[in-house]
């Protein structure tokens, strides 16, 4: 019995090796195959222009996902992301190459056929006509189709997708009115070279499933950014007329608002801090002005520190932001702590009584409008 049950397991193995070595040589056969297919069609290509007898427009239909931004720049305008690009187009010379080579098949959902190095299809032999489609506000402009496209697929219903994962880094338009609880917009614009009557854009229906699991920050498609919190996610069809002619962009649009937790407890509440401290000196006697005035001047210099620290967050600009009001709010009543200091000090011994009087009512009516500011600067910015 035992060799029986040694000879059956023996056997059994056999016959499985058998089937993979099958397996794998079907494997084999059929990516020869379809190399062979593939080369055969890229050597039928040869339409590097726009269709002349094209009366429709070419639809590009756009897909972006922007998987990370991973730096925000505020000071220079900038951001950097690491994002992937779809588009997909449908050219008419390559359905009829599909149809000669009896691999055509007019159906809604395609199946891949072959993929080529956009190098391949768009170098210096170019084999397809490309859309010339590019970020108009990315810092650094690639080199002709790299950074445009890693890979062109050809599809059975004679699709044609072009798609790139890249990172880089994007200018963007930041309104610091509110800083530092501003909320930006991380804007992605993409324009072709060709004019509306040519090409024209439309989102892939994958872009709502986009927007959907943005925001869910344990998923796969969630998107963090440090020190960020995204609250939108938008994409358009942009029109506009150059040179008489209509063109067309697809923009994406994601919303973050700043988290100012870092600003609350770095610089907000230290410079209440030091305001705190700043009129204090009013419970000192007049007589004792190098203390109360030393007190002042360490909190001025302390504003002029904070200060600095803000113009390393953001460039220069032509308006105030908040954080520019609280601050100049902080200088003015610490500025106004130190000239009351020195008039109670040469007038108290002519005029002790008025003197005694500023003092007593300064220690209450000056925080009462300093906290009276910081709710109007908040009403006007926020």
């Amino acid at each position: 019995m035992k060799r029986i049950a040694v000879f059956i397991i023996l056997l059994f193995c056999f016959l499985n090796s058998r089937q993979a070595v099958a397996i794998n040589e079907f494997k084999y056969l059929e990516n020869e195959v379809t190399g062979e297919f593939c080369r055969s069609l890229l050597n039928e290509f040869d339409f590097p222009g726009f269709p002349q007898n094209q009366t429709e427009p070419f639809k590009l239909m756009t897909e972006l996902i922007v998987e990370d931004i991973s730096r925000v720049d505020g000071k220079n305008l900038e951001f950097d992301a690491l994002y992937t690009l779809w588009i997909y187009w449908k050219d008419p010379r390559v359905v009829q190459v599909l149809k000669k080579l009896d691999a055509y098949e007019d159906t809604d959902v395609p199946a891949w056929l072959c993929d080529y190095e956009a190098d391949t299809v768009w170098g210096e032999s170019r084999k397809l006509f490309d859309p010339v489609v590019e970020f108009y506000n990315r810092k650094s402009k690639p080199d002709f189709a790299q950074g445009r496209a890693d890979w062109i697929e050809i599809f059975n219903n004679g699709i044609i997708q072009s798609r790139v994962r890249d990172t880089a880094t994007f200018k963007s338009n930041f309104d610091f009115r509110k800083f530092p609880y501003d909320e930006q917009v991380f804007s992605f614009q993409i324009y072709p070279e060709f004019p509306a009557n040519k090409m024209v854009f439309e989102a892939e229906p994958i872009m709502d499933e986009y927007k959907k699991n943005l925001f869910n920050a344990e998923g796969e498609d969630g998107l963090n950014i440090p020190e960020w919190k995204v609250t939108s996610v938008d994409y358009y069809v942009d029109e506009y007329t150059e040179n008489e002619y209509d063109y067309q962009g697809f923009i994406v649009e994601i919303t973050a608002e700043r988290i100012s937790n870092y600003y609350i407890f770095k610089i907000i509440l230290p410079i209440l801090l030091i305001l705190t401290i700043t009129w204090s000196v009013f419970w000192i006697h007049p007589s004792q002005i190098e203390a109360k005035v030393n007190i002042t001047i360490v909190a001025l210099l302390a504003l002029i520190a904070y200060n600095l620290i803000m113009d390393k967050e953001i460039p220069k600009l032509d308006y105030l932001t908040f954080m520019d009001a609280f601050i100049f709010l902080s200088y003015v009543f610490t500025g106004a702590a130190t000239i009351l200091c020195v008039y109670s000090y040469h007038r108290y011994k002519k005029y002790r009584r008025t003197v005694n009087l500023v003092d007593y009512y300064s220690k209450f009516v000056g925080p009462a409008l300093y906290l009276i500011g910081i709710f109007v600067c908040a009403s006007i910015f926020l």
